[in-house]
């Protein structure tokens, strides 16, 4: 039993971020029902790899949830979807806005059927302001944010940060959000509308960057701040092989015992400089270079650096901390054999989190929900 036993959420959301919001939710034991269009359902399923018939990225973040297939432009199937709304605690959606109000199945309709809902819609830009009827995705949101500009190596080309930035964080902020507001629910018993813009999220990914701006009006650019390469202490650094580590010893004591192990004492004192910074780099950048990584991995263990190597993700998954910490999952389908999946972030000491079900075909649960459905309203 997950901690979210018994919490009923409809999830009209496709690709990626109010369906991760919603796997994560049905990993702590919540019934999600994922509604589809008919045909081709969430897009998500056509993206290749495949496991037999299911698309790889649909099944990561779509497992334990039940699909039922709606055409929501039919009277009857929204009648059915408003139905299922008198069963449900959450809906979760990611249409642009007035889409769902054109269709009859908006936030306010929900509420009529059952004042206690929580009404949860990801957009890209809000309901308000000059781009909240466009499309976009999220290295769009990333560069209207500043996120790219300060992401690629000075005086270059803005680098395309290396996953979806505000994807991500708008599903953790929407599951956030959606807890609390059913909290809410269960004391008031009255629900409410929640929206979670894209291009929100991503504004506030760089609290410290916000900071300097308000505080004194500094600027954030590749280059010019501690974040970007202006320090030695915080930094990415090529060794012998051409593999890379990365220095983030920010702290004096981090710092005094890389320079131990590079041989180099009298770096500890000069980093309380900046004017030292260009200079120190030059000489970091010419020590790391004199050893392979898997050298400079033999002579930082241990050592309380905060130095690690830059790994490819097939390198990450064979870590043996990833595997301690159970992030990766192998799981047995009758259908589709042994496959791995990523594990669960959250650990709870009472009720773990648990996959319940491999993500669904298309439409395989609609008889089973609806048949439920006429039975309970009987």
């Amino acid at each position: 039993m997950g901690v979210l036993e018994g919490l009923r959420i409809l999830d009209m959301s496709r690709l990626l971020p109010g369906p991760y919001c919603t796997r994560i939710l049905a990993d702590m034991g919540a019934e999600v029902i994922k509604i589809e269009e008919p045909g081709r359902g969430d897009y998500s399923r056509s993206f290749a790899p495949f496991r037999k018939d299911l698309g790889c990225w649909f099944m990561e973040v779509n497992r334990g949830k039940r699909s039922v297939v709606l055409d929501l432009k039919v009277p009857v199937c929204r009648q059915q979807f408003l139905a299922l709304v008198q069963t449900a605690d959450v809906v979760v959606e990611s249409f642009r806005p007035v889409v769902l109000e054109k269709l009859g199945v908006d936030y306010a309709t929900a509420a009529g059927v059952n004042p206690r809902i929580v009404y949860c819609s990801l957009t890209g830009y809000g309901p308000v302001g000059p781009y909240s009827r466009d499309a976009d995705h999220d290295l769009g949101f990333a560069s209207l944010a500043g996120i790219t500009s300060m992401s690629g190596e000075p005086g270059g080309q803005p680098a395309i940060p290396g996953f979806q930035v505000a994807d991500m964080h708008a599903a953790a902020l929407a599951g956030i959000a959606i807890l609390g507001a059913v909290r809410d629910a269960e004391r008031t018993g009255k629900g409410q509308a929640i929206r979670v813009s894209l291009f929100d999220a991503a504004l506030t990914l760089m609290p410290g960057v916000a900071a300097a701006y308000f505080g004194d009006g500094t600027v954030h650019e590749r280059g010019n701040n501690w974040l970007t390469g202006t320090n030695p202490n915080y930094n990415i650094y090529e060794t012998q092989d051409g593999r890379y580590l990365s220095v983030s010893c920010l702290e004096q004591k981090f710092w005094d015992n890389l320079c131990r192990v590079c041989g180099h004492v009298e770096w500890q004192a000069q980093i309380k400089e900046p004017k030292n910074y260009p200079q120190l780099i030059r000489e970091l950048a010419a020590c790391i270079r004199q050893h392979p990584l898997a050298e400079w991995e033999k002579l930082l263990a241990h050592q309380d650096t905060c130095v690690r190597p830059v790994l490819n993700f097939a390198e990450t998954v064979a870590l043996e901390q990833t595997r301690a910490d159970a992030m990766v999952l192998t799981l047995q389908d009758e259908e589709l054999g042994t496959y791995q999946q990523m594990g669960f972030p959250i650990k709870f000491s009472k009720t773990p989190c648990s996959v319940q079900k491999r993500a669904p075909r298309l439409g395989e649960d609609t008889e089973a929900v609806l048949a439920s459905l006429r039975a309970k309203l009987r």
